[in-house]
């Protein structure tokens, strides 16, 4: 018979400033294992309640989700002025959230979606992780999209960015994410995107987190994902190049609609790798194939 979760309890988790972090907490009774779900930008965490509670009703996974400073209900009342940084959200933000799910003695599962799997590079402390599912996550240099799509990215990152941040205090949601963002978060991701290296080119230790990553990790792209497309998502996988890693791509999802209840079919398949993870079974590694190494050589060439 399945243990039922409570309803979501929101609660506020202090970052390690003591900044307070909107969260919700799935809890299943006699939870096996906690899941940290950290999101992709500017993503409200709300947005993964559905699948959260799916995770904790029929696995028995404790969920925790989040929101990053200055997102969602860890927004102050205005953002002009409000000092945050990507950097922040891994150093301050998701190392409490991770060290409030150590502190339940429970084995962790770390679900990173988006920027949430770029935190690989950022912070030691996700190798506690026992697995790790990466949902459309991938590395973000603006060269890496296709070559129709590039100057709108530049435009976005080189102009308007700086321009409307100066203005403003922030970038507004009219700019394209459909969420408004703090200044500092908008100009630091500018600066990674348009680095070949993307954020190792900016943080000095990420290429060897990413190197020394040996979490069973499952990497989910898809076909149609245009915030995500494959050359960027090979990217990070050459970087997690020593992981115990498995690579599924499937054609339609998007960037966002893994979490939507219309793709839950794809649910089953990743929380079945949770599951055999946490029982300690390794995962198929998973290799750059000819074609794929000859496609990023050629690619907009």
């Amino acid at each position: 018979m399945v243990s039922l979760p409570r309803v979501g309890l929101t609660t506020i988790i202090p970052a390690t400033d003591g900044y307070p972090l909107g969260a919700t907490i799935f809890e299943p009774r006699r939870p096996r294992a906690t899941v940290v779900i950290h999101g992709a930008t500017a993503v409200p965490h709300g947005y993964y309640a559905g699948f959260a509670e799916h995770v904790a009703e029929t696995r028995r996974l404790r969920v925790v989700t989040y929101d990053y400073r200055g997102v969602g209900a860890s927004r102050p009342s205005s953002l002009r002025g409000f000092e945050a940084t990507m950097t922040d959200w891994a150093h301050k933000d998701a190392r409490a959230v991770h060290a409030w799910a150590r502190d339940r003695g429970d084995p962790i599962a770390m679900i990173g979606h988006s920027f949430g799997g770029q935190m690989i590079g950022l912070l030691d402390e996700l190798r506690d992780a026992r697995v790790a599912v990466l949902v459309a996550s991938q590395l973000g240099w603006y060269r890496d999209w296709p070559i129709v799509a590039q100057p709108k990215l530049a435009l976005l990152w080189h102009v308007a960015t700086p321009v409307l941040t100066s203005a403003l205090g922030y970038l507004p949601a009219q700019a394209g994410l459909g969420v408004d963002l703090p200044s500092g978060v908008a100009r630091e991701w500018a600066r990674w995107c348009t680095s070949r290296g993307y954020l190792a080119d900016h943080d000095h230790g990420a290429a060897d987190r990413f190197d020394r990553w040996d979490v069973p990790t499952l990497m989910l792209s898809f076909d149609d994902d245009d915030y995500a497309p494959p050359r960027t998502v090979r990217a990070l996988r050459r970087r997690l190049a020593r992981a115990p890693l498995e690579h599924r791509a499937s054609g339609a999802g998007g960037h966002f609609g893994f979490f939507r209840a219309k793709h839950a079919a794809l649910w089953p398949d990743a929380l079945d790798f949770i599951d055999r993870a946490l029982a300690g079974d390794e995962p198929r590694t998973d290799v750059l194939t000819i074609a794929e190494l000859e496609a990023d050589l050629s690619y907009g060439r």
